[in-house]
């Protein structure tokens, strides 16, 4: 397991395709929010009839380094679904985004599945 994402493995059909969760956590946001949000996203991907596997964390702004691992990991298990709570963990810039979500999609034939338009952690 990497410093940068921290596994949340539930007792869903092994059958069901896996996802992983990404997330952009400010330093400033309370334990409880993350935790709260961390549950919508587990819940959201059961509901999609997914197997959440882990999250993947980005705590600094800018840096791309848990997104780069959360890729290799998705190449890797040959998964290729990704929840976030909205596009905007993946970038605030929309040009950005559409970037992340096409590097995502040409890297690990990867699609994003996310829960809304804004969370209250951005």
């Amino acid at each position: 397991m990497s410093p940068t994402g921290s596994a949340a493995v539930l007792d869903s059909p092994a059958t069901a395709p896996r996802a992983y969760g990404y997330m952009r956590v400010p330093c400033d946001v309370p334990d409880d929010k993350v935790r709260k949000l961390e549950s919508q996203v587990v819940t959201y991907a059961e509901n999609c009839g997914l197997r959440f596997v882990c999250f993947f964390f980005e705590f600094h702004c800018g840096s791309r380094e848990a997104f780069d691992e959360l890729v290799a990991e998705l190449v890797r298990t040959d998964a290729h679904y990704v929840v976030v709570p909205s596009l905007r963990h993946l970038a605030q810039n929309s040009l950005l985004q559409d970037q992340m979500l096409d590097h995502l999609n040409f890297a690990a034939r990867a699609q994003v599945l996310a829960m809304r338009l804004k969370t209250a952690i951005e």
